[in-house]
């Protein structure tokens, strides 16, 4: 599913031998992202996160996010429909700071006039994404999990996704952004059916 197959060799072996229990920040650095904050993150600005932005909110755009978690939801699955909608709202705030407002689905390089990222850069920056949501107070329902992997075992290409956990229920979910392009809210959907195939493009 992507191009960069020394980074992706690598993934696998970082991927294969996690647990659930794994910190996050592991994944993150990795590619020597830092911690986030609202006023100074770093987000993968290419395929296989090669190269690195260096990024802030501003108050109004920071504003909008917490919006969209008001009133608090009060159910996990609740939460999970305003991730998705955060999700979007700040790829889309980052795609208009550091250029990668073009990027398209998956890695369809077609209609792109700047950098297309991968899943490796997706499931990196959905993390960022997540932690910075959580660190905020604006996840209570959920924990943020260990980016999952798919691929060479079940015969696929390679993937990775970010994910989070069901604090109630403990159900694990795949959190992915690379099946659409910039600013669209991602899938999200249990980790057993992600890791099983899952592709919205493929849904009847």
């Amino acid at each position: 599913m992507y191009r960069a197959f020394p980074i992706c060799a690598l993934i696998v072996l970082f991927a294969s031998a996690c647990s659930t229990t794994r910190n996050p920040r592991l994944y993150l650095s990795h590619f020597n992202l830092q911690e986030p904050s609202v006023g100074d993150f770093e987000v993968c600005a290419s395929a296989g996160c090669r190269k690195l932005s260096r990024l802030s909110y501003s108050h109004e755009e920071w504003q909008s996010i917490v919006n969209i978690f008001n009133p608090a939801p009060t159910t996990p699955a609740g939460e999970r429909d305003r991730l998705m909608i955060a999700i979007g709202a700040m790829e889309t705030y980052i795609g208009a700071k550091n250029g990668t407002s073009a990027d398209n689905m998956k890695n369809d390089r077609r209609v792109v006039t700047g950098p297309q990222l991968d899943c490796i850069a997706e499931a990196a920056n959905t993390t960022v994404a997540l932690m910075l949501l959580e660190k905020e107070g604006l996840i209570r329902h959920h924990r943020i999990g260990y980016p999952q992997h798919r691929g060479f075992l079940r015969g696929r290409l390679p993937h990775n996704t970010a994910s989070i956990h069901d604090k109630e229920t403990g159900e694990h979910y795949a959190v992915d952004s690379w099946f659409y392009a910039n600013g669209v809210p991602p899938i999200c959907v249990p980790v057993s059916d992600w890791k099983a195939g899952y592709d919205p493009h493929k849904v009847k």
